[in-house]
């Protein structure tokens, strides 16, 4: 279970390791009970990223730039639940915002792909079903949440937009 977004061109972004066995997934929009299917286009083990497309009309969010050190994010998911989207919520039923800064951006171990890529750590809580849910930098989606330390308390992990916007990955 996770969370996702949308982006532009029709998509959703959610981690590669929420919907990597899938060929679809039912996806529904914040506050609505109805599920809508969405084709799983991609899926980028390596930098744990998928692109599922949608057709019905929801609203993308802006994709950001690499955030600066003490700026401050907030993680928007559906935490500890069973179905997906929510801003898009493939997580639990009710939205949960954690709020933090930034306070490391370098390379990180990916636990999924068992890469080392570039990463953004925060010190908001990301829960299981946060991942794929967009950190939100003023009006833009700085990053996309995807891991947490186990055993501390507000270590977070995030996901650069520009591993998205790249194109690397095949989306």
């Amino acid at each position: 279970m996770g969370s996702g977004f949308v982006v532009p061109g029709k998509r959703i972004l959610p981690n590669a390791h929420v919907v990597a066995d899938c060929t679809f997934v039912l996806v529904r929009k914040h506050g609505s009970p109805t599920k809508y299917r969405a084709e799983v286009q991609a899926v980028g083990h390596e930098c744990d990223l998928a692109s599922d497309e949608f057709w019905e009309g929801m609203t993308f969010l802006e994709l950001g730039d690499i955030p600066f050190l003490q700026e401050a994010v907030a993680v928007v998911g559906y935490p500890l639940s069973s179905s997906f989207v929510g801003w898009v919520g493939l997580g639990g039923d009710n939205i949960s915002v954690t709020k933090g800064v930034v306070s490391q951006v370098e390379p990180t171990q990916y636990v999924h792909g068992a890469t080392q890529l570039m990463a953004i750590q925060i010190d908001a809580a990301i829960n299981p079903g946060n991942s794929g849910g967009p950190a939100i930098m003023g009006d833009k989606v700085a990053g996309v949440a995807f891991q947490s330390l186990s055993g501390a308390e507000n270590i977070g992990t995030e996901l650069p937009c520009l591993l998205y916007t790249s194109g690397s990955w095949g989306h």
